[in-house]
């Protein structure tokens, strides 16, 4: 490809005051709701981040995007990432201009704003090869027989929904201010029995500001009588859904409330015609999670993160932080001080 983004008229755009940015994004096939206007409006009202998105767009339609924000630390510097707390975010490619387009316009911008660094979250190919990050997707293919989908599922998936059927768990969709509090709590809870702190409640505050309540997510909800025992976040963007978040009671575990919830859900949107599910990235060294996930009968794909250091002049390799010694601390911690700590800590991380 040799069109250069001048010539496919490459511009800085800010999706957050665009009001037929979701409209126009609809027009490309690779589009997701992490791509979206809301998604941006989260992530810059939440931690602050500055949307310097990329595009290549006419009045109706988008034919390229780079989704780009700048993150200011004091404490780890300034850096642009395509997107912060995204698990995967892609640029978005046509005949008008090609990845290696947006990258080397991504690294323009980086050394004009003097970032420590630049990552792209999936679907950039530096020349030498080298991945910064690797991680495991899955995508479930959706159809509307629930059947079908059930009986893609391992023997182990469905032994566990037909538990929980009969212990009488019970499922709820919503999107209110009390489906979220019943969520954050679970999610708390999980996030220290996994050593890590939660985000901020004013994160998904603003979540469901600009895509629950505008009927792009949903909480869902499996409890056993009155009492929650699993919560599950799902966002979407025309006919695509992503599992972003999940938490669980773990004193009812025996209740298969995770598989319940999950199965609910994907019966859902089934029924009303979505055609794709991801289950966002798992880290290589957690077998567990990439099981449950695999349990579901979807295919696995690999999620790459490219990083280029400005100091050194090139892409260099990276680390998953999702298990160190950091864990065992932010186990250690009473609840309350974990959620000041995610408070304090989010803002300089991406």
């Amino acid at each position: 490809m040799n069109s250069s983004p001048r010539e496919a008229q490459l511009e800085p755009t800010d999706p957050t005051r665009d009001k037929q940015w979701d409209h126009r994004l609809l027009s490309h096939p690779g589009s997701t709701v992490f791509h979206s206007a809301g998604w941006a409006k989260t992530l810059q009202e939440t931690y602050g981040f500055a949307p310097g998105y990329l595009a290549v767009k006419d009045e109706h339609s988008l034919r390229a995007l780079l989704p780009l924000m700048e993150a200011r630390s004091s404490l780890l510097g300034t850096r642009g990432v395509s997107l912060p707390f995204t698990d995967e975010c892609p640029p978005l490619l046509s005949a008008a201009c090609s990845v290696n387009d947006l990258a080397a316009e991504a690294l323009r911008e980086g050394k004009k704003r003097h970032w420590k660094y630049w990552e792209g979250r999936n679907g950039f190919v530096q020349p030498s090869g080298l991945s910064s990050t690797g991680f495991y997707g899955h995508r479930l293919q959706l159809i509307n027989d629930p059947r079908q989908l059930f009986q893609k599922c391992e023997n182990s998936v469905r032994r566990a929904i037909r538990k929980a059927e009969r212990m009488g768990l019970s499922f709820k969709m919503g999107c209110d201010a009390s489906d979220l509090k019943t969520f954050y709590a679970l999610h708390c809870q999980t996030r220290k029995k996994h050593g890590l702190p939660p985000q901020p409640y004013s994160f998904f505050e603003h979540l469901r500001k600009h895509l629950l309540m505008r009927e792009q997510g949903f909480v869902a909800i499996a409890s056993h009588g009155l009492e929650p025992v699993a919560a599950l976040v799902f966002l979407h963007l025309g006919r695509k859904a992503v599992y972003k978040f999940g938490a669980s009671d773990e004193r009812y575990q025996q209740f298969r409330g995770m598989n319940f919830g999950m199965w609910k859900a994907i019966e859902w949107l089934a029924q009303n015609q979505f055609t794709e599910l991801t289950f966002g990235r798992t880290s290589s060294s957690n077998e567990g999670l990439r099981r449950f996930k695999l349990g579901w009968g979807t295919e696995e794909y690999p999620i790459v993160y490219s990083r280029y250091d400005f100091k050194v002049g090139g892409y260099v390799p990276g680390k998953d932080h999702a298990s160190g010694w950091h864990n065992r601390l932010f186990r250690s911690m009473p609840l309350p001080v974990l959620r000041w700590t995610g408070r304090l800590l989010y803002p300089h991380l991406v």
